[in-house]
């Protein structure tokens, strides 16, 4: 639901004779969560140098920075830090099954509101992968040097 200035309801409202509209008025049985609550765990999912998004090729470098910091401590902190990539990694993964529950819901309520929940999707199907794919990218080149 989107707030104007004046913090009233301006969504707008679909009247193509559906039973649901924008305001999603029909409540849910279902116990799968939104995108919007998926997009939420997911931006508190993401590393605050992958979240600022100034350019993916950043990621490399702060990556390799803290990498070396944590070599620079010693084995024992290399292995700590590489194994909460691997960690960062599945919790990604993690979401991105919830994204297939959502897409995959049998609920008719859900379906008709992930018509307007698209752009969300896209959204979160790209930051999400990007950042899986670049951790277990890192931790399986960092493992095998």
């Amino acid at each position: 639901m989107l707030d104007g200035l004046d913090g009233r309801d301006i969504t707008p409202e679909v009247d193509d004779g559906s039973l649901l509209t924008m305001d999603n008025v029909i409540p849910c049985s279902c116990d799968s969560p939104t995108l919007q609550n998926i997009e939420n765990m997911a931006n508190c999912w993401q590393k605050g140098w992958i979240r600022e998004r100034e350019s993916e090729n950043k990621w490399d470098h702060a990556y390799e920075k803290l990498l070396k910091g944590a070599q620079e401590k010693g084995r024992r902190e290399t292995i700590i830090f590489l194994n909460e990539c691997s960690a960062h990694a599945s919790e990604g993964r993690e979401l991105l099954e919830s994204i297939q529950d959502v897409v995959h819901t049998n609920c008719p309520h859900c379906r008709e509101r992930l018509k307007y929940d698209i752009i969300i999707l896209h959204d979160l199907l790209v930051c999400i992968v990007s950042e899986v794919k670049f951790f277990e990218v890192k931790v399986a080149n960092s493992k095998t040097t």
